[in-house]
């Protein structure tokens, strides 16, 4: 796997967290390397079964886990280009994102969290992690694609500042269609932030 230059929330979140009145653990969101694969596999494992059902069913959730997410299909993602990230609490990945720079704008690929950690604000610093990474890149806005169905995720995206910018509606296989919303968050001139 090539490594990419570090980005200012490598090593953390910009402000870590902890669940409040907790001790710990402090939240951490940090590159994950080829070794990390297999927990990501997990992490995709146990968060699409608890969210997706609902919204596309069993059978299409089964089909796009075979399909998209072993250790040999990320590795595949990661040579092309996607930039894989876990969050942890303390020793504990509970989270993970990819994105993938494109020409102008830098795309969001994947972002989940398990259900035990929303409503912390985990999901939007892991946002304004990649945002900033992109923008440091020199990209001009991050989109991403939301299940048009997934109404709290695109509750989430639009408080984080993104705006819908579009459809995409694409045959998967297996008769299946990702049925999604485009959304698309504007990042400011670089040149403003110096």
């Amino acid at each position: 796997m090539t490594s990419h230059p570090s980005f200012p929330f490598e090593d953390q979140l910009p402000e870590p967290v902890s669940r409040p009145g907790a001790a710990g653990p402090w939240f951490v969101l940090r590159v994950a390397r080829e070794q990390d694969f297999p927990r990501i596999v997990s992490l995709a494992e146990s968060i699409w079964w608890h969210c997706y059902p609902p919204i596309i069913g069993a059978a299409q959730v089964h089909y796009m886990l075979s399909r998209g997410y072993s250790v040999g299909e990320l590795r595949r993602q990661a040579r092309a280009g996607s930039r894989f990230r876990l969050l942890w609490a303390g020793s504990r990945a509970i989270g993970f994102l990819a994105w993938q720079p494109q020409a102008a704008e830098a795309f969001l690929d994947k972002i989940y969290l398990q259900p035990a950690f929303h409503g912390l604000g985990l999901g939007r610093r892991m946002l304004a992690a990649v945002a900033a990474e992109a923008l440091m890149e020199g990209h001009a806005a991050l989109t991403l694609r939301v299940n048009r169905h997934n109404h709290p995720a695109i509750r989430a995206y639009r408080r984080a500042g993104f705006q819908w910018a579009g459809e995409h509606r694409k045959p998967i296989g297996a008769g299946f269609v990702m049925d999604d919303y485009l959304m698309r968050l504007t990042l400011p001139a670089r040149h403003l932030l110096d």
